[in-house]
């Protein structure tokens, strides 16, 4: 049996994520005397809960489509309370009870339905990434909570977990960038500084929805017009892949394609798709292409941490969906870090926007405002943590 579990959801980036910087940290920690075992609710469910788990992977993926899909999609993914007892979570965690429930090994999730179907267990750990906390995400139940700032920890005390349950990490950034940050973030303003064209990276969620990709490919065409480089990371043969590669061939862009293993650069001259099929890939594709970011065009999902701690402007694609994005967006705004992109005119000009900030000093300003805002090591933080409870005994 081993000493620690990591059950991920794999539905989506975010929530993973917010689990893989924690499994590099201990991977890359050779003095780490416990054994470590990592799973996923398909996995380690059977039959009926099997089933389950599939249908709601398969509303992530296919209900930002329009239509009826849509709708059910949206009402998924808003006012949700996991502390109430449903037949969803009923028929979902069935087998994770039978599995985790009697289970020595400790456990870490990331996903509050989790939380819901294993309230109570022994060794519980409990990883809360983002910056901001709404309702859905302060599900009762866990051993220990880990939350980046004093701000996101506030609801899960007033939920009733005791101050020293619920650790204060910093921001979780993956830990290939967080390394290299301060160096980027020189070059980056370098940059900014002379007239070399600026690099933008554009991202969607997991689930894509179409305005979000409707936006992407427009302001991505706006700031290639306006003589800037882009790289777009997309699924490979998803809605962004498809929808980026029709408008660059139809208004004549040059585009370099690209997977991890081509190491790419910022040496294409308008747009680069950098293609991924895997987690593991994208996050390959990101660190190398993570030198020559100069600003960021995605939701306001996970990666409101670059803009919050590693000083690369945002410009957030809406609208927002689900309860974290309008709270993260809300963050970016009032630390003037960012800016929205909500219709079609904001992404066309997004070129000229580019031009106006950088040559009025607003760019730079957006930087320096997002470095050393928040400590930047909170996946290390909680590997330290983990450790040292197993070190413990508890």
């Amino acid at each position: 049996m081993p000493d620690l579990t990591f059950l991920y959801t794999e539905i989506g980036r975010g929530h993973p994520f917010y689990l893989d910087g924690i499994v590099t940290c201990l991977e890359n920690d050779v003095s780490k005397s416990f054994t470590t075992e990592i799973t996923d609710v398909y996995r380690a469910s059977r039959l009926l809960s099997r089933q389950a788990w599939r249908a709601v992977r398969w509303l992530y993926r296919h209900g930002a489509s329009p239509g009826l899909r849509s709708s059910l999609y949206g009402r998924l993914r808003t006012d949700r309370d996991y502390n109430r007892p449903s037949l969803a979570l009923k028929v979902l965690g069935s087998s994770l009870r039978r599995r985790f429930e009697r289970s020595g090994s400790a456990l870490v999730v990331a996903h509050p339905m989790l939380v819901a179907i294993l309230k109570d267990r022994p060794r519980l750990y409990y990883q809360h990434g983002e910056v901001v906390t709404p309702g859905e995400a302060v599900v009762r139940g866990a051993s220990w909570v880990f939350v980046p700032t004093a701000e996101a920890a506030g609801p899960f005390v007033a939920a009733g977990y005791a101050p020293d349950r619920v650790r204060i990490t910093s921001l979780c950034i993956e830990p290939v960038l967080a390394a290299r940050a301060r160096d980027a973030l020189h070059r980056r303003l370098n940059r900014r500084e002379g007239t070399t064209p600026l690099t933008g990276a554009f991202f969607s969620s997991g689930a894509e929805p179409v305005h979000h990709v409707t936006h992407l490919v427009r302001a991505c065409l706006s700031a290639v017009r306006s003589g800037g480089r882009t790289w777009v990371v997309a699924r490979t043969g998803g809605r962004l892949h498809r929808a980026v590669a029709a408008a660059t061939e139809r208004a004549g862009v040059h585009t370099v394609r690209v997977t991890s293993t081509d190491h790419p650069s910022s040496s294409a001259r308008q747009t680069g798709l950098a293609l991924y099929t895997s987690r593991a890939d994208e996050n390959a594709l990101v660190a190398t292409l993570f030198d020559h970011v100069d600003y960021l065009v995605a939701p306001s999902h996970e990666r409101t941490n670059w803009a919050l701690g590693l000083g690369i402007p945002m410009f957030t694609v809406g609208p927002p969906v689900g309860p974290f994005a309008p709270l993260n967006l809300d963050q970016i705004l009032e630390a003037r870090v960012g800016r929205p992109i909500n219709t079609e005119a904001q992404a066309d000009t997004l070129g000229n926007t580019l031009a106006d900030l950088r040559s009025d000093g607003s760019l730079k300003e957006m930087a320096l405002r997002g470095w050393g805002r928040h400590e930047i090591d909170g996946f290390a933080r909680i590997a330290q943590y983990l450790t040292a409870d197993l070190g413990q005994g508890l």
